[in-house]
C-alpha cells in the first residue's frame, strides 16, 4: 500500500461530518506562496541532485502533506458532487 492509500482510507471516516460549506471551504483551499515557492525550490534542488539529507526529509514531508490535502480535497469534491441540489 502507498502512502496515499492509508491517508485515503484513515480519513474516509471524516467525510461523515462534511456539510456543504465544510466541503467547499477544503475544495477552496489554497497553499501559502511562501509553501509554494519551497517545494518549487527543493524539487528543483532534487532534480538537480543537490539536496541534503535533511531537505530530501523536509521535501517528502511536503509531498506527504500535498497528498493527504489533496486527498481530503477529493473526498470534499466527491461529496459536494453527491450532494448538489
Amino acid at each position: 500500500m502507498t502512502t496515499a492509500d492509508y491517508f485515503d482510507r484513515y480519513f474516509e471516516p471524516v467525510t461523515t461530518v462534511f456539510t456543504p460549506q465544510v466541503a467547499q471551504k477544503l475544495v477552496d483551499l489554497r497553499p501559502d506562496a511562501a509553501i509554494v515557492a519551497r517545494v518549487q525550490e527543493l524539487g528543483a534542488r532534487c532534480d538537480a541532485g543537490t539536496l541534503s539529507s535533511e531537505e530530501l526529509e523536509e521535501y517528502r514531508s511536503l509531498a506527504d502533506a500535498g497528498t493527504l490535502i489533496a486527498l481530503l480535497k477529493a473526498k470534499a469534491r466527491r461529496f459536494l458532487t453527491q450532494h448538489a441540489s
